[in-house]
Parts: C-alpha cells; structure tokens; sequence
C-alpha cells in the first residue's frame, strides 16, 4: 500500500527503516522515488542522516561493569522490590483482616438471639360449638379411639 500524503506518519517511519537498512526492495524504491522528487522528503532525509552520524560518533558510556553485571544488577533490584511489595501487601491485607475483627467483634457485641420456650399445654378437646379453642392433638394418643375389632379388619 503506497503513501502517498506528505504529512503521513509512515513516511517517516519509512524514511527511518530506510536509513537503518530495515526496508524491504518495494520499500526502499517508493523512498527513493520520493528522494527524486519530493524536496521536503529530501530535507528531512539530511536532517535523519547527520543525526544518525551524530548518534554513531558519540562515546559509548563507560560504567566499569560488563554487560551482564548491569543485567544481573538490574535483575536483582526488580526482584527485591516485587518481594518488598508483596510483604508490604501481605501486611496491610493482615492488618485489615485483623482491625476489622477487632471493630467487628465490639460493635457487633449484640445479644446472641434466644429462642422463647412455651410451655406445652395440656391436651385439651375442642368443639365445634367453641371457635375460638385450638384443637392439639397429640402424637401419643389417637384423636378418637378406635375398637379393636376394626384394626384388625384393616390390617387383614
């Protein structure tokens, strides 16, 4: 996909790979079809290029450490602060748990809820004429007696 917009980012993307050798054979012909004839393509191009030769002329800093001693170091530092903040974590999440136990436990000190006990009434026998007794009747004792006779015709 051509581009073709002067102001497009790409391009400069682009002209960068260029420099940097990192264009593939399509690439590298629409920049240099863009050299030959886009003036201000031209003037950013010079101004890439003598800041590339100023970045490559300049001293590499000297830490008095190999490559793999800073590595190792940098490492090191990343490891120690992750175990730091996880030990900090753990202790504000077990200082959490246990105020909030505390708070709990005193504002919380309601009385345990009881059960009421009603004593069992006596069994008693309601009729029809008065409503407003409760008819019980008891597990124990059969509502109405039946004779001996019948349960035995109904367990045959």
């Amino acid at each position: 996909m051509p581009i073709t917009r002067p102001e497009s980012p790409d391009r400069f993307e682009l002209l960068s790979a260029y420099l940097d050798g990192e264009a593939s054979p399509e690439e590298r012909a629409l920049v240099e079809h863009w050299l030959a004839t886009d003036p201000e393509l031209q003037r950013l191009y010079r101004q890439l290029v003598n800041l590339h030769e100023l970045c490559q002329g300049l001293p590499a800093p000297s830490l008095g450490m190999s490559a793999d001693e800073v590595v190792t170091g940098v490492l090191t530092r990343i490891t120690r602060r992750a175990r730091k903040r996880l030990i900090w974590s753990g202790i504000l999440v077990a200082t959490s748990a246990l105020v909030g136990g505390i708070i709990s436990g005193l504002v919380g000190r309601a009385p345990a809820p009881e059960l009421a006990q009603q004593p069992t009434p006596p069994a008693t026998t309601a009729t029809l004429r008065d409503p407003q007794r409760v008819l019980r009747i008891t597990l124990e004792q059969p509502p109405v007696v039946i004779p001996a006779q019948l349960r035995e015709q109904a367990a045959d």
